[in-house]
């Protein structure tokens, strides 16, 4: 199992898979969002200003590179579980039409969902440490009971429920990820932009030197949500 580098020193490693399986079927589509939904370029921008412009899968605004992560591979898990450490997290969007909160599940499987903020919270941080390997996640209220959806894909019945990417600089130092959830399983818009989460390191001495993040205060403008 793989996962994409995050900083191995501070134990934010998520270690990028091998060159087997970078075809199309190692990433999850993302569609534009409609009826005026902000889309990935959309939020990137509202975090780190500029105008952000698309070269494949990927976003630069020129200062600030936005790498899409792997989905799955044929050897590896890709996105779907992390690596124990120190983390930060931002809430920055919130495009979502449903009650939703953004945490994490400690393990590979199973576990308890553990809550870092709601999706009204625009703008909040948590910061957690854990020592084993993990899963992000969201919990959608819903009428009759909630769900949980991991970046696990088996977690969710094999739907594959977040997108990210991997953060650097102008100088090519990484300085972060960003996380982008879609909230609902199945009659899904599949523009994974319910909600966006902005991880930075711990510490981030590059980022914070340009303004961009740190664990006291990310740099970034303001957030946006849609009810």
């Amino acid at each position: 199992m793989s996962r994409p580098l995050i900083a191995a020193a501070i134990g934010l490693s998520f270690i990028a898979g091998s060159a087997l399986g970078d075809g199309d079927d190692a990433y999850t589509h993302v569609r534009s969002p409609s009826h005026g939904e902000a889309s990935h370029a959309d939020i990137l921008a509202s975090a780190f200003g500029g105008s952000f412009s698309a070269s494949g899968r990927d976003y630069s605004n020129g200062s600030v590179s936005a790498i899409r992560n792997k989905d799955r591979g044929y050897c590896d898990y890709g996105d779907q579980i992390w690596d124990a450490g120190n983390y930060c997290a931002k809430l920055i969007a919130a495009e979502n039409c449903d009650d939703v909160s953004f945490g994490y599940k400690e393990g590979t499987h199973n576990g308890q969902y553990r809550k870092l903020f709601n999706d009204n919270e625009i703008g909040a941080m948590a910061s957690f440490s854990t020592d084993r390997d993990f899963r992000w996640a969201i919990k959608v209220d819903g009428w009759l009971w909630d769900s949980v959806y991991t970046s696990r894909e088996d977690d969710n019945w094999g739907k594959d429920m977040m997108v990210s990417y991997s953060l650097y600089n102008g100088s090519g130092s990484f300085i972060g990820s960003f996380l982008f959830f879609e909230d609902t399983k199945h009659n899904s818009d599949k523009d994974f932009n319910d909600i966006a989460v902005l991880l930075c390191l711990v510490p981030a001495p590059q980022a914070a030197s340009m303004g961009l993040l740190s664990l006291g205060g990310l740099g970034v403008l303001a957030g946006r949500r849609r009810r």
